[in-house]
């Protein structure tokens, strides 16, 4: 074998301490682990290589002074204190650990696997709606208060397309089958017309700044009680409801 030089020797001086010295001092007091390390140092190194480096080290002080040095270092890291591990990183190793193997457990078991992972798709997805609970709880509720406030003000009224056709909607409005005979020949006048759910007048008023006279007040009550009314329909039953009617005159020549 070629005689090593300095720098060669150098390289290998680690494994060299760890197989000439580390050993023998760590099975002198029971170290069996790093015994096992020099064992593996010392395969890793052949024996002719063990003996060149013998002879260069004999020969060479320089080389000896730093494999002392090496040992030195070697003998100290094997004093340095060992640090106590924290309970709290502890607690986590644990719990990694404990995932880890449950899921080696869970791939052996295909079912066990899917229900896992549909528990984890649940949880995510109660997760994601947590944030949004409160919120959409509130604006349902507003939403459902707002529509109760309005729901009676709205009205579906039918467009018939002939005369054949009957009303489909929720609400129709009361309407005049006959005008009675009897006239009004007083001034024009809007009146307000309640008629309740058998087509017959309840109550009415008038839409006027200026009072009507006695006179007027009566002549409207008996066009409006000979007059013949249909009730409004609400959900196809008859109600009470409320119209307002024009009254107009027109003078016609001839």
């Amino acid at each position: 074998m070629e005689e090593l030089n300095c720098k060669s020797v150098r390289v290998n001086l680690w494994d060299y301490a760890a197989q000439a010295r580390g050993d023998y001092a760590a099975q002198a007091r029971g170290d069996y682990a790093a015994g096992a390390r020099g064992d593996y140092a010392a395969r890793a190194m052949a024996q002719t290589e063990n003996d060149a480096i013998d002879a260069h080290l004999d020969a060479c002080r320089d080389c000896d002074r730093c494999l002392a040095d090496v040992s030195s270092l070697r003998t100290g890291f094997r004093h340095l204190p060992v640090q106590a591990v924290p309970p709290l990183l502890a607690t986590r190793l644990q719990v990694i650990a404990s995932r880890e193997r449950s899921r080696q457990l869970l791939r052996l078991n295909p079912k066990a696997w899917l229900r896992d992972k549909v528990a984890s798709a649940m949880l995510a997805f109660d997760h994601f709606l947590k944030p949004f609970l409160v919120p959409g709880t509130g604006g349902i509720l507003a939403s459902c208060l707002c529509f109760g406030l309005i729901a009676h003000t709205l009205q579906l009224r039918p467009y018939l397309a002939g005369d054949d056709d009957m009303p489909i909607g929720i609400f129709t409005e009361m309407t005049i089958d006959d005008v009675s005979p009897f006239s009004f020949s007083g001034k024009d006048v809007t009146l307000q017309v309640t008629v309740d759910a058998n087509g017959n007048v309840s109550d009415y008023s008038m839409l006027q700044k200026a009072p009507p006279t006695p006179e007027e007040f009566e002549a409207i009550g008996s066009l409006l009680l000979y007059s013949t009314f249909s009730p409004a329909m609400r959900a196809g039953q008859p109600v009470s409801s409320k119209r307002l009617f024009a009254i107009r005159h027109f003078n016609v020549k001839d």
